[in-house]
């Protein structure tokens, strides 16, 4: 069921007019189209209440072409309509560092609708674009394995949850989006004897992206981060911030890791100071230690520190390494569950 939720976003978006099928032009996407596309995710993340979900317009354009999952002449789409106005977005995204056959590959989609212009064909209009795309890029992967088509959603849009739904999705994952009040009292967790912390820098860039892959091979889902696709997503994201990112040493080897944002922009809109704590991960000899706990306490006590109410992460609900209850046992609580949904290629 929907979780309950600490704040409000009006629904109401003014209607565009009824525009007759087929589509108007539709185009990729090219760098001096961004502002426009995030114009329309602004609206989306408005009409939807999902706090967040457009992101910052400075990383969309940073990320523009340089993204090896995604090449925008031809993984992306654009419908517009006849004033021009940008109606409809859509992106596939696939690894393009596929394992060898028999083992599984995916391709991801993004798509969305003007909210004013959801209704008249449009979400059909760019899901089935998305999906073709998807299949040719899946197709051409050499020998025989698994194909599918994955996407995701906020569980309260019960409208896009019940789309999917209708064009073959099936729910494969929960996700929980996590708060927690920095007013209350957050605990002096100390690490095991041995280990130190200490901030990040940037010479620890290539062994914090070692690190990540490490601690979540075993996860669900996980896709290893290239050198390039760290740079760009993770060091290079406007909110990161590696004065509260920590480090766990164990020596000169890197036990564990908090990587730490302030997303400034999403703040603002969502009317919140909060930090976001956007991967932690312990790796295999030293789970079970109080590493993760200790590292969210530093994490939130540095949150606190710089001025902010509330520390925010996701997790999937499913982690073998039980994370869920680790950010449960210091405080975190669901504020929002997200819905991961598969299709399969035939």
């Amino acid at each position: 069921g929907n979780l309950p939720l600490t704040f409000h976003v009006s629904r109401f978006t003014p209607p565009l007019p009824v525009y007759p099928s087929p589509m108007f032009p539709t185009r990729p996407a090219t760098l001096a189209d961004v502002p426009a596309i995030h114009d329309l995710m602004l609206a989306v993340e408005q009409a939807d209440g999902i706090p967040g979900w457009a992101g910052a317009l400075a990383d969309r354009q940073n990320e523009f072409g340089k993204d090896t999952w995604m090449n925008p002449a031809e993984d992306t789409r654009l419908i517009f309509g006849p004033d021009g106005q940008l109606l409809g977005t859509a992106a596939v995204y696939m690894n393009p560092e596929q394992g060898d056959a028999p083992a599984p590959a995916h391709a991801f989609l993004e798509w969305a609708a003007h909210p004013a212009a959801r209704g008249q064909g449009l979400e059909e209009e760019l899901l089935d674009w998305c999906e073709q795309r998807a299949r040719q890029r899946l197709t051409a992967l050499p020998g025989e394995r698994p194909l599918g088509l994955r996407d995701h959603c906020s569980d309260h849009i019960t409208e896009r949850v019940a789309f999917y739904e209708r064009h073959g999705y099936r729910p494969i994952r929960y996700y929980y989006r996590m708060r927690r009040d920095l007013s209350q009292p957050i605990p002096d967790i100390a690490l095991p004897e041995g280990l130190t912390l200490r901030t990040y820098t940037p010479e620890w860039e290539e062994p914090l992206r070692l690190a990540f892959n490490d601690t979540f091979a075993d996860h669900w889902g996980f896709e290893p981060a290239t050198a390039e696709d760290w740079r760009v997503f993770f060091t290079e994201h406007s909110g990161f911030r590696p004065d509260l990112t920590f480090l766990v040493m164990d020596g000169e080897q890197m036990a564990g890791y908090s990587r730490n944002l302030v997303n400034v922009e999403q703040n603002e809109r969502e009317g919140l100071r909060q930090g976001l704590i956007g991967q932690l991960g312990v790796r295999r000899a030293h789970r079970k230690r109080g590493l993760a706990s200790a590292l969210l306490c530093f994490s939130m006590r540095a949150f606190a520190a710089e001025g902010l109410d509330y520390a925010t992460l996701s997790v999937d609900t499913e982690n073998l390494t039980g994370a869920l209850a680790i950010y449960e046992r210091v405080g975190f609580l669901p504020v929002r569950r997200y819905v991961a949904f598969e299709k399969p290629v035939k």
